[in-house]
Formats: C-alpha cells, structure tokens, sequence
C-alpha cells in the first residue's frame, strides 16, 4: 500500500474548488484509497490560506471550509495529522533550508515526511504530494516521490 504524504499546497487544491487540479487532487487525497498523511502544521496553514481565500473574494463561507477540514483530520476521516516533534524536525528543516531553495514551511513539511512519514510507510511508497516546484525538486533530490 503506498502512503501519502500531503503538503498544505496540495492540501488547499482539494478543498478549493477554483483551483487548478481541483478534481484531480481531490480524488487522489479525499476520495482515494491510499492513507494520507500531514504534519499537524497544515491546521494552521490550511487556516491561514483559507482566511486569505475569503479575504480575497474566493471563498463566501471561510469557516465552512475550516470546519471540514478539521472534521476529515479526526480519526475516522481521510487525513491523518502527524504530531510536530520540534526537537527532531527543526534540525531536518534546517538542513534541508541550507540544501535546497526552500521556505521555512515548507523545509518542515519535508522534514516530517522524511522522518515520520517514510517510517510510518514501513518499507511501502511514500508518495509527497505537493503544488510547489520548489519543494518538488527538493523532495525527489531527497529521494521521495512526488505527485
């Protein structure tokens, strides 16, 4: 079974309908088969991109679309929230920051997938699914694959 670990980036694609890829990344992350996996971080960027969205005339209801969110992150729903271990992550972030043109945020959304999501795929895939370029080369220059 191949795991996924998704990137608030690819996160909002799924949940905004006006995005590019809306249907396609919807399916792979929401109504697939595959277990997908987050660091708890998305929460807040999930919130963050959302209240912007409605700032900027997208989005009507901005806590409908949070309130979802949160309700497919429990338990029982289609994402997982892996717990944030600053003392481990923050150095992974930091090397890959000084490795790879990236943004702080995203270094620490590959640094979770590197070491808590590979682990947690037991020797399956681990597929990184992310809409930022930047991020994309890093992760497969990481040796992860990437949608």
């Amino acid at each position: 079974m191949t795991l996924l670990y998704a990137d608030t980036s690819a996160l909002v694609r799924a949940y905004f309908a006006d995005e590019p890829d809306h249907d396609l990344v919807y399916s792979l992350l929401l109504d697939g088969s595959e277990p997908v996996v987050t660091s708890e971080l998305a929460r807040l960027e999930f919130a963050s991109a959302t209240f912007a969205a409605a700032r900027a005339g997208r989005l009507r209801h901005p806590e409908r679309v949070i309130a979802r969110f949160d309700q497919d992150c429990r338990p029982t729903g289609p994402i997982a929230l892996l717990a944030l271990d600053s003392g481990r992550v923050l150095p992974e972030a930091q090397r890959l920051l000084s490795t790879h043109a990236l943004h702080s945020l995203d270094a620490i959304h590959l640094a979770v997938a590197l070491l808590d999501a590979l682990g947690l795929a037991g020797g399956n895939a681990l597929i990184f699914v992310s809409r930022d370029a930047a991020q994309c080369v890093a992760a497969e220059a990481e040796g992860l694959t990437i949608y």
